[in-house]
């Protein structure tokens, strides 16, 4: 594990999930790429009417932030697509091309992804489409939230498998990883609930995509009742596992 790419599905998943993991690995002279797979803010379309004419400042907002992130983290070497989110699944052939160049051109050997956990349709859809690649390279998810059980929990897995690599951290890294969330400051509200103790990951598990991640309420549908709300995914699970059944052999491409 020498070249990373991590799949990013919005700016802040890699804080979320991946902090102390950049952290320890660029100390072990690890070169990391990151691949931000949307922009992390939604479409104009979606937003109330009101807000609509402050779509710019929105976006300008969250991708400044973003390269605070890059900043801190100290990493150069980034990609953006810039696309809304809630919308990878629409993009799915066009996002696939773009890490195979990236792979290409950056001799990546690793690629780290969220899990298919039900945390974001974005995250889920990008796990698929890492999951194309596992033939050639090595793939590793990492867990970031999921509503399993009707309960929240982050950085940890639905189901273990036995190869987890479970990162516990020192007081220092505690600091680093809080400090890493608090570049984010206008998703300061969605990410109070983010373990900042340890971070999880594991080569990546063989998903049936053609069903949700798992039984129960979806983290990105806990608040469905208010599905009329900008904030809130009125996206159907199950219509996204539909899209992404289209696409089931795209590692022979």
């Amino acid at each position: 594990m020498k070249n990373i790419l991590i799949l990013a599905p919005h700016p802040d998943d890699e804080s979320v999930g991946l902090s102390v993991f950049i952290k320890r690995k660029k100390a072990e002279g690890c070169k990391i790429v990151i691949f931000f797979l949307t922009n992390g803010v939604i479409s104009k379309n979606e937003m109330w009417f009101w807000e609509k004419n402050k779509y710019e400042k929105f976006l300008y907002k969250r991708l400044n932030e973003m390269k605070n992130s890059l900043k801190f983290f100290k990493i150069k070497d980034f990609f953006l697509q810039n696309i809304s989110t809630r919308n990878l699944r629409n993009n799915i052939l066009k996002t696939f091309h773009k890490i195979q160049s990236i792979v290409k051109n950056k001799t990546i050997d690793s690629i780290f992804v969220p899990a298919y956990e039900g945390g974001h349709q974005d995250h889920d859809v990008a796990n698929f489409i890492a999951s194309q690649f596992k033939k050639k390279l090595n793939v590793f998810e990492y867990s970031e939230y999921h509503n399993y059980g009707n309960k929240v929990h982050s950085n940890t897995f639905i189901k273990n498998t036995g190869s987890e690599i479970v990162l516990e951290f020192n007081q220092n890294e505690v600091l680093y990883k809080k400090h890493a969330l608090s570049v984010y400051n206008s998703e300061k509200k969605n990410l109070n609930y983010i373990n900042v103790k340890r971070e999880v990951y594991r080569p990546i598990v063989k998903y049936n995509y053609d069903s949700v991640p798992h039984k129960g309420k979806l983290f990105y549908k806990r608040f469905n009742f208010f599905s009329w709300h900008p904030r809130v995914d009125s996206s159907n699970p199950k219509e996204v596992c539909k899209i992404i059944s289209k696409f089931k052999n795209l590692d022979e491409i």
